[in-house]
């Protein structure tokens, strides 16, 4: 043991004495070597240290993997997790921590890291600080990193110290009190440190979780290298070092000689840091090595790091639940984010459940995805075909092996550093090559859209008829504007108009209506009951002669002339239920491009009054893609499926029975779409006018309250909208505070679960 200075003074740093505790053994030349995943020292401190204060603690520490280096200070109840203080980098091979305490109890207890491998270790020192030239020394360190704000966070800063002094600020600021004060309303980095920021203690409470586990698959995750990052290289494979779950192994695939000497060191310290990271001999981008390390892979799941990802703490564990909590996976995904140089986390990509169109029209499972290795060799395993997209092409060969349906974890669970990856029009292209050998002649064409893929599905030979239904009452101008558009512009061979009006009175409309009996491929029908749009619809429907019912409201105008066969193209193929069409307002901002349900309450349409030509969150404005609702404003199914599900329900005169209808044809398997390949403008309830009368408001609130006795369990748990978004009205695409599902719900599930779970962890389940 080390000597120690008898007593310390302010401003005077004191070496401390340490020995070996647990999990260390002394190597030669004074390193040390951390023989498991929770290594630490003794740390004896001076007499006078035994008030508290202000204490500064610094320890020379170097290390190939060090994670989340701490100090431990007993205040009288042992080495809790609310003594924990860590430590942060303050230069090479120098870290310092800062902690205010009233009084210590006893020794300290000092963890080099969370992971196995090798370190150094020279001195640790302590020392007490006056807070007021804390103060300024963290004042001056904040200012210098982030300038704009420095006036308020100076100002804040000293209205703490006048009112409960210069401790309190520092406490303050070291609690990073001005990254809160920075963080807009309703910001990523809020949501980060609220709701996807798990703590220490709730992190020791997993690693205990894993040992309750009923089953514990082992992860096989590859990680092909090349190029000249190997500090990301090196945070990634830290990350994985630190991970909660214990059973992983890491195949690094590359050519040793071919690396520079900073990745070589890097690779050799992985190797040495834990015997779970092992070699694979072959260059990063020959497919033949990918194959190796698939056919060694000990593990029942094989993942593929494309990139250099960090994972937050808790990644594995959550995949690994995930995959033992559902038999039938056969990839598991989850949501990431980006991460810039200086650790910051922005830009969240929360991803929907199992969405098999938006799969096909882009590969929004992104690479931090598990594959069940039995499944990814039967299905040929990595192939050089469709480079440098292989991921994508075996992730469409896997799910056309098998019925295994894809499973989401709605957790951050990756971050990508801000670097530039593979060349985004290059992967795109070959994985539209991938979809055309995928599906073959099942589709006529693959063709661009954005970075994805829009894929021409084929009409049979014959196409069946359509029969378009109108409901009408008076408004001839939004009747006429609507009627000749279809008959002047639409393309699809086989339709007929059934214009079902209900009690025009208007000297224009009756007209128009008449003359409309004399035209080709129109039918009028009369509706002389009261207004009821379901039931009005349903009588339509009745008399209708077409194999396919397109709903359409008399204040749609087509401007596209493909509309109908683009829809009716969807509508036909297998386990298809309702088809939605993308609709402006006459001043081209949107007004729909699907519906989610519970947003607002009931439903709300995504992306409503964003500019024509907007893109949405990765694109998905501009895609194909299952969506649990579309309104029937403009809606295309086969009669074989309405009829199936018993058409519209009248019990909802006005509003929301095409969500119900919707709702009932996902209930009976049916997977309902959306596309933004047919176009047409709505002039949205024109006819009808809006909710401004007290009879009207309390048939709609009566309407409201049936949805939710209805679909109560479904209407915040919309598969095509991620459960970190908010169900809020107008706010749909922002974060949601708290989230449905996510990090603090997962922790709550796992940690509850367990057979000896303590009342603080029981207590997260409601957090």
């Amino acid at each position: 043991m080390r000597d120690v200075a008898p007593d310390m003074q302010a401003g005077c740093a004191v070496p401390l004495a340490y020995a070996p505790l647990n999990q260390l053994q002394a190597l030669e030349d004074g390193a040390w070597l951390a023989m498991g995943d929770d290594p630490y020292f003794i740390v004896q401190l001076p007499p006078g240290a035994r008030e508290g204060g202000t204490l500064r603690i610094s320890v020379e520490l170097v290390g190939e993997h060090l994670q989340r280096p701490c100090i431990y200070l007993d205040s009288g109840n042992g080495w809790t997790e609310s003594g924990r203080v860590e430590l942060l980098p303050d230069g090479p091979g120098h870290w310092t921590a800062v902690a205010s305490v009233e009084a210590l109890a006893g020794p300290a207890r000092f963890d080099p890291s969370e992971c196995a491998g090798r370190f150094r270790l020279g001195a640790v020192a302590l020392e007490r600080i006056d807070p007021a030239d804390l103060l300024l020394e963290l004042l001056a360190r904040d200012a210098a990193t982030h300038p704009d704000s420095a006036a308020a966070v100076l100002a804040h800063a000293m209205a703490l110290a006048d009112e409960a002094g210069h401790r309190h600020a520092c406490e303050w600021l070291l609690a990073a009190g001005p990254d809160r004060l920075r963080e807009p309303p309703g910001s990523y980095a809020a949501w980060v440190r609220l709701h996807d920021s798990p703590g220490s203690a709730e992190l020791d409470a997993l690693r205990s979780a894993v040992r309750t586990m009923p089953a514990r698959p082992l992860l096989s995750l590859l990680l092909p290298l090349s190029g000249e990052r190997h500090d990301l290289v090196r945070a990634s494979i830290a990350s994985l070092l630190g991970q909660c779950y214990p059973d992983w192994e890491l195949l690094l695939v590359c050519d040793e000689q071919a690396l520079s000497a900073p990745m070589r060191d890097t690779v050799a310290a992985a190797v040495a840091a834990s015997s779970r990271v092992r070699l694979i001999e072959g260059r990063a981008d020959d497919v033949a090595a990918w194959n190796l390390a698939l056919a060694s892979a000990a593990g029942a799941w094989i993942g593929v790091i494309e990139g250099a990802p960090v994972f937050a703490p808790h990644a594995l564990l959550a995949l690994a639940h995930a995959v033992a909590s559902d038999p039938a996976a056969g990839i598991v995904y989850s949501d990431c984010d980006r991460i810039d140089a200086a650790g910051r986390r922005h830009s969240p990509s929360l991803r929907p459940d199992w969405n098999p169109d938006l799969f096909l029209a882009r590969d929004y499972l992104g690479s931090a995805l598990l594959l069940d290795a039995s499944l990814g060799r039967a299905a040929g395993g990595f192939r050089a075909d469709h480079a440098p997209a292989i991921l994508a092409d075996l992730a469409l060969r896997c799910l056309g092996h098998a019925d295994a349906t894809p499973v989401h974890v709605p957790m951050v669970l990756s971050h990508w550093p801000d670097v530039a990856g593979a060349e985004p029009a290059a992967h795109a292209e070959a994985r539209r090559n991938a979809l055309r050998e995928h599906l073959g002649d099942r589709v006529l064409a693959v063709e661009p859209a954005g970075d994805g893929a829009r894929l021409r599905w084929p009409l049979p030979a014959q196409p069946p008829r359509v029969s378009i239904v109108i409901p009408t009452r008076d408004r001839v101008d939004l009747l006429r504007l609507c009627v000749e558009s279809i008959l002047s512009l639409t393309t699809y061979p086989d339709f007929e108009l059934l214009v079902v009006d209900n009690g025009s009175s208007d000297a224009e409309a009756l007209e128009y209506l008449a003359s409309l009996e004399s035209r080709p491929r129109v039918r009028v029908l009369r509706y002389s009951l009261p207004f009821n749009y379901s039931a009005i619809n349903n009588f339509a429907v009745g008399q209708a002669a077409g194999e396919v019912v397109a709903l359409l409201n008399n204040d749609i105008e087509v401007i596209s002339p493909h509309w109908l066969d683009e829809m009716v193209a969807h509508a036909l193929r297998p386990g298809i239920g309702a088809v939605g069409a993308m609709l402006y307002y006459p001043d081209d901002t949107i007004q729909h491009a699907g519906v989610v349900v519970g947003l607002g309450g009931v439903a709300g349409h995504v992306y409503s009054r964003q500019p024509r030509g907007s893109r949405g969150e990765e694109g998905r404005a501009a895609l194909v893609q299952d969506m649990t609702a579309v309104t029937a404003a403009c809606l295309v199914v086969t009669r074989s499926a309405w009829e199936a599900v018993g058409g519209l329900d009248e019990s909802l005169v006005v509003a929301f029975n095409d969500i119900d209808f919707c709702l009932r044809l996902h209930r009976a398997g049916l997977r309902n779409l959306w596309t933004p390949h047919a176009e047409l403008y709505h002039h949205e309830s024109a006819s009808r006018g809006s909710e401004d009368t007290e009879e009207k408001l309390r048939r709609f609130h009566s309407e409201v309250a049936f949805m939710i006795e209805r679909w109560n369990g479904l209407l915040d748990n919309d598969a095509a909208y991620n459960p970190n978004l908010s169900l809020g009205h107008g706010a749909a695409n922002e974060l949601a505070f708290p989230p449905r599902r996510g990090l603090r719900h997962w922790l709550g599930h796992v940690l509850a679960a367990r057979p000896a779970a303590t009342a603080i962890e029981r207590s997260w389940t409601t957090r």
